[in-house]
């Protein structure tokens, strides 16, 4: 039976009363439909869950068919889909070689006039083709096929060319550039003569030096984080450049970005330190990703606690920093006792920089509370001693 003949109103009316069900209940009750299992139903239910969170936009179109909860989590946000459009600007037409559950193909290629999405899993492919024509994007071309297969058969050239290639191959996540599927290093001569431009989507734990090293023509790297939490890093390549890379830290908070670029060649600097003083810096971690937390902190005159503790300094307040900032209220004692005495109700937020102590642990040993207004901050500081101080966060 097709999706479309599934979602008949009963079905949808059925599915929307019991969204805020518990699943596990729900799933041991008996289907109310007959060729419906009731593990579709659930599907369907927790895939509204997540949408409204990851993609808002989806919930409005109630006969829209989720995937399996896998394809969810591997799809782009909609917040993060949303910034890539903005990447991929210029031309006519524009591909996404890796199709999955169809957000990015979507919301990156509806503005062209022509637009092709492929894909080799059958499900995907068939429930994308569903969900297109519900929301109406029907620009695009459907193609059933493996990224490798389709660039072997076609010699069509497109002025945008997306990839999203997985990172975890018969159920282990892999961490090179090299070992994801497809392979975009052994794949990058095929897509050079496939498209003007290729934007990259990878994992944000990839290294940023071996995409450089192993794929040639990137003009930007960008490492995208979403309330402080980085999400994405992204490779906007041109087969046929000469310019060096740029790469930038971006981070978006509501409807606040922020962000830093600088040329990736001379992205070090080595920034003098100095002893703590009223105001401490935490660099935003897109900042920190980018390795550009020191030519960053540099522009605010900050100096460096440590060369391997990324806080900052100043005594006077730098309040457009790119990051967290505290002011320091007492310098402390990593002791029960000293603790009971400035946080009486055991209670704070525990950050741990350069220490022999993770935050976890810390909050184990000494029966810390997380949470409240109060910061307990641990590091190293120059040369190599150990430092404890309470804070409050400002920014």
């Amino acid at each position: 039976m097709d999706i479309d003949q599934r979602f008949s109103e009963d079905v949808i009316e059925y599915i929307l009363n019991h969204e805020n069900d518990d699943l596990y209940t729900l799933a041991l009750k008996k289907s109310p439909f007959p060729g419906i299992e009731m593990r579709e139903l659930v599907q369907q239910i927790q895939g509204r869950r997540i949408a409204r969170k990851k993609f808002p936009f989806l919930v409005e179109h109630e006969k829209y068919f989720y995937p399996r909860k896998e394809s969810l989590e591997q799809a782009s946000s909609e917040v993060t889909a949303n910034y890539k459009s903005t990447m991929v600007v210029g031309g006519s037409s524009f591909i996404d070689l890796t199709g999955g559950m169809g957000i990015d193909a979507y919301l990156l290629g509806r503005k062209f006039k022509r637009a092709v999405y492929v894909e080799p899993q059958p499900n995907l492919y068939q429930s994308s083709k569903y969900n297109y024509s519900i929301l109406g994007f029907t620009q695009c071309e459907m193609i059933h096929s493996t990224c490798e297969t389709y660039l072997d058969n076609s010699e069509e050239h497109f002025d945008w060319v997306y990839l999203d290639p997985s990172r975890r191959i018969d159920g282990e996540r892999k961490t090179s550039i090299t070992k994801y599927t497809p392979n975009i290093v052994a794949l990058q001569e095929a897509l050079a003569t496939r498209g003007k431009n290729i934007l990259v989507k990878l994992s944000p734990m990839q290294d940023i030096s071996e995409c450089v090293k192993e794929l040639n023509g990137i003009i930007k790297i960008v490492v995208l984080s979403i309330h402080n939490e980085i999400k994405e890093l992204l490779l906007h390549i041109s087969p046929t450049t000469s310019k060096r890379p740029l790469i930038s830290a971006i981070d978006i908070s509501g409807e606040c970005t922020s962000e830093f670029s600088f040329d990736f060649e001379h992205r070090h600097l080595k920034v003098d330190l100095a002893e703590l003083q009223q105001y401490l810096y935490q660099p935003s971690p897109a900042l920190i990703k980018a390795e550009l937390h020191n030519r960053y902190s540099n522009m605010f005159s900050l100096k460096k606690i440590h060369q391997n503790t990324h806080l900052y300094v100043s005594d006077t307040l730098k309040e457009d920093f790119f990051g967290r900032i505290f002011r320091i209220i007492k310098n402390i004692r990593l002791s029960k006792k000293e603790l009971k005495k400035v946080l009486p109700d055991m209670k704070a937020n525990v950050i741990s920089k350069n220490h022999p102590l993770k935050a976890k642990d810390i909050i184990k040993k000494y029966k810390i509370q997380s949470g409240g207004n109060n910061y307990l901050i641990v590091f190293t500081k120059a040369p190599f001693e150990t430092a404890v101080v309470l804070c409050e966060r400002i920014k």
